[in-house]
């Protein structure tokens, strides 16, 4: 019994929560249908802000989505939680006050600076890339091939750098080679393969991936190696648009309408009009070094606020939240350059910094091998906008020995007074990477500079750069012509091999200094090295500019107590169908003279010239370019650095193509054209000149916008098609021209109107008779025969042709 009766109250307690939920439905139904959704003009401290916005009104209260609000410039504290239905009420916003007013459709808010979120004043500084990376399938090799002739010994030496690309990444290989006799008969017959890597780019997260040879990531304390094997690195050239250091930001509070107008170094940046409230402006596009923002606040009656604020932009640090990483893992590589696969032992690195705020940037990096470990960490400060401070620590543990290294510097860049030290202090015992590869780790690197601008007295620059290494614990090999000594009285091996690494000690200090008279310019150098058999110069003279890319200069100067002086002349191609040249002469501590001439064609660069030194003459030929394999079809032009694009008209030959407005070429008789030089993962613009198109071909677009891929090359089609189009004269039957207004059509074509003279221009007609019917704006009705015949190149014109009312 007492379980029948658990069950009833059970049975009771369900019938009463169906009943409290059926209740509620219906309650908050009724709330709902008692909705009133407004849109209000949006009036805030009695102004208008230009913008609608959406409201819902109930039970006497407002309410709007938190997006809305943000959108109308309210700031949505974060302690306010939307409702149920996502609605937040406006009398849950700290700070603001507000009257409806429902006969004027309005809202009337009044709020304090705080609860408002500020005005955006944008300067051109973009959000991020639009459109889409694009890469054909494809194949470039650059090359640079030089032949000499020296006391007839003839060398060919050529430097070849190829890649296949795709849209899964570009594989990429160097080759540097020689062949001849050699001077001295020494054989010059070599191939030595360069780097060899698969690169893969991730232009949304700005990271690369690569597989084979590479130079590992660094800090400005660590020093990068060559390593064969993986790496995955973060790379920002991906986005060109993105700033990376931190940009100064200003903003305010404006109590009436008035006009904001920012300068940069005196430079005007920015002049905005602003309502009532605060206002900022994010990202001023400034350049390094330190400067000044001025910003004046007009209002309508004429006055003025002016604040000034400093700034110090560097390229040290790292924008807040921005991130770079490199990570690598692979095996040293030996004799870069002297053998094509000497690899040593297996080894890793991590390199990794972040920008923690405007003001500050951490670093770190840790590398190891087998029996070697080293790590280390710094920062990147900026002091007071003064300049950047930069500090750093390393420790090392290799062959059971530990060592320590400790860097610092400073740096300031002024318009007026810049200078900059650093210096870097290592034990006897530090390792890292760089010395498992016979390249010592300096025990004390100095480096410091000054230099002042004395305006139209011109620029004056001292420098000082010392350096102490201890000799190579291990040998470094390198090839030389026999029985050659090199270094302290050693001589290669049998092998050809040379082993060598002396200790190095130099304390260099240097001065330059340049001033601009008329249109010549004088410029004075010197340096001094004050370590044991250190040596000492200077050099002084005139350049005076002969054109827009030629120069000539005069000058004299002293190599360690020997005086010379020398003479030269240059002007370099740099657009196709340019010629070049370079002119030198030097007499006294060196006896010298060159000449040769260079000549920019479409399909590359080529150069002749002479050299003479002391009774010694070589006589030297060049050319360097690149082909291009893309859709079929082979193509030669000057080297291919970056991107590229091949164009294709369709077949039309003759027509004008340009890059960013600069005249590339003309489309061959194939109708393409291959156009270098484009800028990756940026926006290129190339255009077709529509005056070079045929009268009778369809023309969709003569510009496109692209963004190539790392490396690659686009197909970019500019697809002209034969319009197979007429041009009808249509007369009634008396001979008069039909009426203006009128529409033509042939049946399965587009309806034309007909203009002046009774003219009217069809497209798409095959070479067929066709029947043309004609609608008059009076509702009258006509039709026409007539046979079509293409004209190639041209536009036919058809007529008078006599439209026959159409019959009841």
């Amino acid at each position: 019994m007492r379980v029948v009766e658990a069950h009833g109250s059970a049975a009771t307690a369900l019938v009463s929560l169906l009943i409290a939920a059926l209740l509620s439905l219906a309650l908050h139904r009724d709330a709902r249908a008692q909705d009133q959704t407004l849109l209000l003009e949006v009036m805030v401290n009695g102004v208008s802000i230009g913008k609608i916005g959406e409201f819902t009104y109930r039970d006497g209260a407002l309410l709007a989505r938190p997006e809305e609000l943000r959108g109308l410039g309210f700031r949505v504290p974060d302690g306010v939680q939307p409702q149920a239905d996502g609605l937040v009420p406006l009398a849950e916003l700290s700070g603001i006050t507000w009257r409806l007013d429902q006969p004027g459709q309005a809202l009337h808010a009044t709020a304090r600076n705080e609860s408002l979120l500020p005005a955006l004043l944008r300067t051109g500084v973009t959000d991020g890339p639009d459109g889409v990376y694009a890469s054909a399938v494809g194949a470039t090799i650059n090359y640079d091939v030089a032949a000499v002739s020296v006391d007839g010994s003839n060398t060919v030496t050529g430097l070849l750098d190829g890649r296949i690309f795709s849209r899964w990444g570009v594989l990429s290989s160097g080759m540097l080679g020689s062949t001849g006799n050699g001077y001295g008969g020494f054989d010059a017959n070599r191939a030595i393969r360069l780097d060899s890597t698969y690169t893969y780019s991730d232009p949304a997260a700005m990271r690369q991936y690569r597989v084979g040879d590479f130079i590992s990531g660094g800090l400005s304390w660590t020093r990068p190696i060559r390593m064969g094997g993986a790496q995955i690195t973060s790379n920002f050239a991906l986005r060109p648009d993105l700033v990376t250091f931190p940009l100064p930001a200003v903003g305010g509070t404006a109590a009436v309408p008035s006009t904001v107008d920012v300068l940069v170094n005196g430079v005007a940046l920015l002049s905005r009009e602003v309502q009532p409230g605060p206002f900022e402006i994010p990202q001023l596009p400034v350049v390094t070094g330190a400067g000044t923002v001025a910003m004046t606040v007009t209002n309508a009656l004429g006055q003025q606020v002016v604040t000034t604020l400093p700034f110090y932009a560097s390229s040290a640090l790292l924008a807040p939240g921005l991130s770079t990483y490199s990570f690598e893992v692979g095996a040293l590589r030996l004799n870069w350059s002297v053998e094509s696969d000497d690899y040593g032992e297996v080894v890793g690195a991590a390199t990794y910094r972040r920008g923690v705020s405007e003001m500050l940037t951490l670093e770190g990096h840790a590398e190891g091998g087998s029996d070697f470990a080293m790590g280390g960490g710094g920062f990147v400060i900026n002091v007071g906008n003064l300049g950047v401070l930069n500090i750093s620590a390393a420790a090392s543990t290799a062959m059971g020995q530990t060592g320590t290294q400790i860097g610092i510097g400073i740096q300031r860049i002024a318009p007026r007074l810049s200078f900059g030290i650093s210096a870097i202090f290592a034990d006897r015992n530090f390792r890292d990477i760089a010395s498992l590869n016979g390249d010592p780790v300096p025990r004390r690197q100095i480096n410091a500079s000054v230099g002042l601008s004395l305006g139209r007295y011109g620029s004056l620059g001292i420098a000082y750069a010392g350096i102490e290494r201890d000799e190579a614990p291990l040998p470094i090999r390198f090839y030389a012509p026999p029985g050659t000594v090199v270094v302290n009285g050693q001589v290669q091996d049998q092998a050809g091999q040379v082993l060598v690494q002396p200790a190095q000690n130099a304390h260099v200090v240097s001065a330059s200094y340049n001033v601009r008279v008329g249109d010549f310019t004088v410029y004075a150098t010197g340096f001094r090295d004050f370590a044991r058999g250190g040596g000492s110069g200077f050099l002084a003279g005139i350049a005076v500019p002969l054109g827009p890319r030629s120069s000539a200069s005069v000058a004299g100067g002293a190599n360690d107590g020997r005086a010379y002086g020398q003479v030269q002349a240059s002007q370099t191609p740099v657009e196709v169908d340019q010629w070049g040249y370079q002119a030198y002469a030097s007499a006294g501590y060196v006896d010298r003279a060159f000449a040769d001439v260079q000549y920019r064609s479409p399909w590359g660069e080529v150069g002749v010239g002479v050299d003479r030194s002391d009774d010694q003459v070589a006589v030297r030929a060049q050319a360097q370019g690149a082909l291009s394999f893309v859709d079929g079809s082979v193509f030669a032009s000057n080297v291919i650095n970056d991107s590229f694009a091949v164009v294709d008209t369709g077949g039309v030959g003759g027509v004008r193509v340009t890059s960013e407005n600069r005249l590339v070429g003309r489309t061959g008789s194939g109708g393409r054209i291959i156009v270098p030089d484009l800028r990756s993962y940026d926006v290129n613009r190339i255009g077709i000149d529509p005056t070079d198109v045929p009268p009778d071909a369809v023309l969709p677009y003569t510009s496109r916008e692209v963004r190539p891929q790392d490396r690659s090359g686009i197909l970019l089609e500019f697809p002209l098609q034969a319009s197979q189009g007429a041009l009808l004269r249509l007369v009634d039957g008396a001979g008069d021209p039909l009426p203006v207004g009128s529409i033509a059509s042939v049946q399965g074509g587009a309806r034309v109107p007909v203009g002046y003279d009774g003219e009217a221009f069809l497209q798409g007609l095959d070479p067929i008779e066709h029947v043309v019917t004609v609608d008059a704006p009076s509702g009258r009705r006509c039709i026409a025969r007539f046979t079509y015949r293409p004209v190639a190149g041209d536009i036919p014109t058809i007529g008078p042709l006599t439209c026959q009312d159409e019959a009841p």
